[in-house]
C-alpha cells in the first residue's frame, strides 16, 4: 500500500495515530485503542521512499527525529522516527483542521483564558490527549477577536495558523531556536503579547516562561502530569531546593489556570473531560505554603467559581451520555 493510500485511510476512520514497525501490520489508534489493519502492510523500501521526499529527513537520514508535513484538505500530519532493534519505527500522528474536530465542552473556559493578558495557563495530562489541540483553540479565538502578536514556540509545528485580527508567528525547535528556554528569551525581544511554549521540559524553561508572564505577557504552556497539583510539585521540583520557596512565591503570583485533561472513551465516541483549577487567594496561599496536596479539596469544593476535579467531570460526563 502506498503511503498517501494509508494516510486516507487513516483519516476516513477518524484515526489519531498510524503505527509502523517493520515485520508487523500497520496499527491504527482509534478512540483511544490501537487496532491492527490485518490487510495492510507497507514495506520498509515504501516508507524509505515516502520519507526521502521530505528535506529535514534527507537532513537526518538516521536517529530519532519529529517533523510535520502538509497533506491533503488542510490536514497536517506529524511524522516521528525511531530506530528500534526491529529497524526503524514510524508514527504518523494527524493532525486534523479544528473546524474538522468536534466541539470542545469547555469552549468557553478556553476562550475566557485566552482573553487574560498576562500570567501562565499550564494544559496538562497523558501524551496523546489533546492538550496541544485546547492551546491552539485559545491561539484561534485569539487570531479572531485581539489585534495581538502571539509567538509559538513548538516542536516541531503542528498546525499553521495565518493571522487575522492577530499577528502569529511560528517557531520551530532545532530550525529556529536552540532551545525553549532560549526561544523565550529571543521572543521577549520581539514584541509579543502571548508566547505559546510546546512543552516545559526543565528549570531553564520554567524560569523564562515565569520571566514572561512576570512581565505583563501571557504564556501558554504543557507539562506531563495527570493532575493540577501534580503539575505544582513537578514545577517546583524541576528547582534546586534552596530556590524552590522563590519559585513557589513566582509561581502563585503569575498562575491563572491548571487544567488536567485526558480522553474520556464511552459507548464508541470520545471526548476530552478536564480537571479545572482556577487562580484564587487560596490556591495562590497553597502553592506559597508548600501544600498542593490540599488543592483537591479547593477544587471539590469550589464549583461554583468554575472549578472541578477530574472524577467529577468523568460523572458529568457519563451521566450526560446516560
Amino acid at each position: 500500500m502506498q503511503m498517501d493510500d494509508l494516510i486516507a485511510r487513516a483519516v476516513r476512520q477518524q484515526a489519531t495515530d498510524i503505527h509502523l514497525q517493520p515485520g508487523q501490520t500497520v496499527r491504527l489508534r482509534l478512540n483511544s485503542e490501537l487496532i491492527a489493519q490485518n490487510d495492510c502492510f507497507v514495506s520498509p523500501e515504501e516508507v524509505q521512499a515516502w520519507l526521502t521526499h521530505f528535506p529535514l529527513y534527507n537532513e537526518i537520514k538516521k536517529g530519532n527525529c519529529s517533523f510535520s508535513l502538509d497533506w491533503i484538505d488542510r490536514i497536517r500530519c506529524r511524522v516521528t522516527l525511531a530506530e528500534t532493534y526491529a529497524g526503524p519505527y514510524v508514527n504518523i500522528r494527524i493532525l486534523y483542521p479544528l473546524d474538522q474536530l468536534p466541539p470542545d465542552d469547555d469552549e468557553a473556559l478556553l476562550q475566557r483564558l485566552s482573553l487574560q493578558t498576562e500570567g501562565l495557563v499550564l494544559l496538562c495530562g497523558p501524551t496523546n490527549n489533546g492538550k496541544m489541540t485546547a492551546l491552539w483553540r485559545m491561539i484561534h479565538y485569539l487570531n479572531q477577536t485581539r489585534p495581538c502578536h502571539v509567538i509559538t514556540l513548538e516542536d516541531p509545528i503542528e498546525i499553521v495558523l495565518p493571522g487575522e485580527k492577530a499577528l502569529i508567528t511560528q517557531r520551530e525547535l532545532y530550525q529556529h531556536f536552540p532551545s525553549f528556554a532560549e526561544g523565550v528569551r529571543q521572543a521577549l525581544r520581539q514584541d509579543p503579547d502571548v508566547i505559546l511554549v510546546g512543552e516545559m521540559r526543565d528549570a531553564e524553561t520554567m524560569d523564562a516562561a515565569l520571566t514572561a508572564a512576570e512581565t505583563g505577557h501571557l504564556v501558554l504552556s504543557t507539562l506531563h502530569t495527570c493532575s493540577a497539583a501534580q503539575a505544582v510539585t513537578r514545577f517546583v521540583g524541576a528547582y534546586p531546593g534552596a530556590l524552590q520557596e522563590e519559585v513557589r512565591y513566582r509561581l502563585a503570583m503569575v498562575l491563572q489556570a491548571i487544567l488536567s485533561q485526558r480522553r474520556h472513551c464511552l459507548n464508541g465516541s470520545v471526548r476530552i473531560i478536564r480537571e479545572i483549577l482556577l487562580q484564587t487567594p487560596a490556591v495562590a496561599q497553597l502553592i506559597r505554603s508548600g501544600k498542593e496536596h490540599q488543592l483537591q479539596t479547593i477544587i471539590q469544593t469550589s464549583a461554583s467559581q468554575g472549578m472541578r476535579t477530574m472524577e467529577q467531570a468523568s460523572r458529568y460526563a457519563r451521566r450526560e451520555r446516560g
